[in-house]
């Protein structure tokens, strides 16, 4: 890590105070971008977690069950059918946040830290939403779906 004084004595600012110093004269140290872009992934991951809750009381213990893991703790997980509607809304959220960060950066807002700023980070987090954004569909539609498909 690069101290205020390394910096000003590499560059020849020694002279210099830090309210002499310009905007355009500090270093990257100063810069917030790690911040903003580690700000761009709450959204994520925060939707993905929702998404993952919102199977917890419907399709998380069908699949256990199918993969043979059993117990009497995966009934009890039924018990979270109750929270739905909340996790419900704390995943259409966290989406919805998601969507508006990837929005704003296609809207010209591209600086360092924006979504926009790096390509990959910008296609993970569109495909993770979209994931996130079908599993929370699906969970919020299979309690009223499997008896329909369970009747035939």
């Amino acid at each position: 890590m690069v101290t205020v004084f390394e910096w000003a004595h590499r560059t020849g600012k020694e002279g210099l105070s830090m309210t002499e110093t310009s905007a355009e004269e500090r270093p990257a140290l100063f810069d917030d971008a790690a911040g903003r872009e580690r700000g761009n992934w709450v959204p994520t991951i925060g939707s993905l977690a929702g998404a993952v809750a919102m199977t917890s009381c419907c399709i998380l213990p069908l699949v256990l069950v199918s993969f043979g893991v059993g117990g009497v703790w995966i009934a009890q997980l039924t018990a979270l059918y109750a929270w739905k509607w909340y996790t419900f809304a704390a995943a259409s959220g966290f989406i919805a946040w998601g969507f508006w960060k990837l929005h704003r950066s296609n809207a010209g807002d591209c600086r360092d830290g924006a979504a926009c700023a790096r390509p990959v980070n910008r296609r993970i987090m569109k495909v993770s939403l979209w994931l996130a954004t079908v599993v929370t569909a699906v969970a919020m539609i299979f309690p009223y779906v499997t008896p329909w498909i369970l009747s035939y």
